[in-house]
């Protein structure tokens, strides 16, 4: 017959301490004590025995006991250590205004580290031939990339991910497009196209309308370029401001480049005016090398 859940003599008692019992419960003895209520027989021994049976019995219980205790040690300290290690090895940002994934996504406006760029610094896109000169508050968000992020990043409305208050990136466009009306068309598609990925439908909850705010010719680089602007309403907040610039580029005659920027409307983000200056800071490079030199935008021209 197996001995019912109770209070018994505690069976790895060090003789030197005061009388406790702990509890069995049905099973094993768990680890939980009080002081002692009196004799009781033990667990599973069918009487108050003693000799040998008694002294395996302690050290059974003894050795549960310790195990018991060591499987929490590890619950309670090595899942600590392993949920750290996770977060450490989760990424920070990503290439748009809503970033990678992070389960410890975090506080509004914490400032995260700034790499080895400097406002002013030239990151260039090597296989483009140009590059992106820094704003200040913002940074290059990852070194092996050219996108640039505005240094304040927040919990995206939509879900447990890290985004960021403003973006940049110059990005190829395909080749084809002749003339003043095809670089406003591809302008046209280029804005429209980075709206749906800086502000996608899962981060923001998907965009509800949107204006065109500025649009216009402009010089990027130092070549002829068209920029359009657009005021987004995202049915989660923020809202935002979102740019294309599309430009002829400055090394191959029959292709095109862009400049994807966009910026929150709220506390804290970037001004629309920061969109500008990253178009105009635009520099060329050599093909396969990085920048330092401005030979672009002099004497931008747009119109509203």
């Amino acid at each position: 017959m197996t001995t019912p859940p109770g209070w018994y003599p505690d069976p790895g008692q060090m003789p030197q301490l005061p009388p406790q019992e702990r509890w069995w419960d049905g099973n094993s003895w768990t680890g939980h004590t009080r002081p002692g209520a009196g004799a009781v027989p033990q667990p599973g021994r069918g009487g108050a025995g003693t000799g040998r049976g008694q002294l395996i019995a302690g050290i059974v219980g003894s050795v549960v006991l310790a195990a018991a205790l060591a499987v929490g040690g590890v619950l309670l300290l090595g899942g600590g250590s392993d949920d750290k290690n996770s977060d450490d090895k989760k990424p920070k940002a990503a290439p748009s205004s809503s970033a990678t994934p992070d389960e410890s996504a975090p506080p509004e406006d914490e400032k995260t580290p700034s790499p080895d760029t400097s406002p002013g610094d030239v990151v260039p896109e090597p296989e483009l031939g140009v590059g992106l000169k820094v704003p200040e508050g913002w940074e290059q968000a990852n070194p092996d990339s050219g996108f640039l992020s505005h240094k304040t990043a927040y919990v995206c409305p939509g879900q447990n991910t890290n985004c960021v208050r403003g973006g940049a990136q110059l990005l190829p466009v395909s080749s084809g497009w002749e003339g003043k009306k095809a670089l406003k068309e591809a302008t046209e598609l280029q804005v429209a196209k980075n709206a749906k990925e800086s502000y996608s439908k899962k981060a923001y909850g998907g965009i509800t309308s949107h204006k065109v705010v500025k649009s216009g010719a402009v010089t990027v680089a130092g070549q002829p370029g068209y920029r359009i602007r657009w005021r987004v309403e995202n049915k989660l907040e923020p809202d935002a401001y979102v740019e294309a610039a599309v430009f002829r580029s400055p090394h191959l005659e029959d292709e095109i480049l862009t400049l994807w920027s966009s910026a929150d409307i709220a506390p804290k983000s970037p001004p629309p005016s920061d969109l500008d200056e990253l178009r105009k800071s635009v520099v060329k490079t050599g093909l396969g090398e990085g920048g330092e030199g401005n030979e672009g935008d002099d004497g931008n021209q747009e119109s509203v």
